[in-house]
């Protein structure tokens, strides 16, 4: 496990942090810590309940780069996020109001600059209560 940990821990920049106690910690580390946990056994299905709520920029940057890498190897990531930087960054937005399905959108040729302006634009139609996209 420490083999797969460590590179994990390094890409997270957790890695000095090993040996500490979760009150030696800050709120980002102990979320970046989570992650770690959750990648270590190569789930096939990760399940990520606002992953970068407690980060900084660099740390949210990285720990995204960190989910594009390992979705490319195949391993699932299911994001749930009211950060439109975060959601920039995936392959396919749903978008859920009042427990339904919304809207969606597929990223396909789009930059990640190109799907921030799509989730924005989405985001102001449902706050302005229109209809479906």
């Amino acid at each position: 496990m420490r083999e797969r940990l460590e590179p994990i821990a390094a890409r997270l920049g957790i890695a000095d942090l090993l040996k500490k106690y979760p009150y030696e910690v800050s709120g980002g580390q102990k979320q970046r810590a989570a992650v770690a946990r959750a990648l270590i056994t190569r789930p096939r299905l990760i399940l990520a309940d606002e992953p970068t709520g407690a980060l900084d920029s660099r740390a949210t940057d990285e720990l995204l780069r960190l989910f594009g890498s390992i979705n490319q190897n195949g391993q699932t990531i299911l994001m749930v996020t009211h950060s439109v930087k975060a959601a920039s960054h995936a392959g396919r937005v749903l978008f859920i109001k009042d427990g339904e399905v919304f809207h969606q959108i597929y990223r396909g040729n789009s930059s990640e600059n190109e799907l921030y302006q799509k989730i924005s634009n989405t985001l102001t139609l449902l706050a302005t209560g229109g209809d479906r996209v």
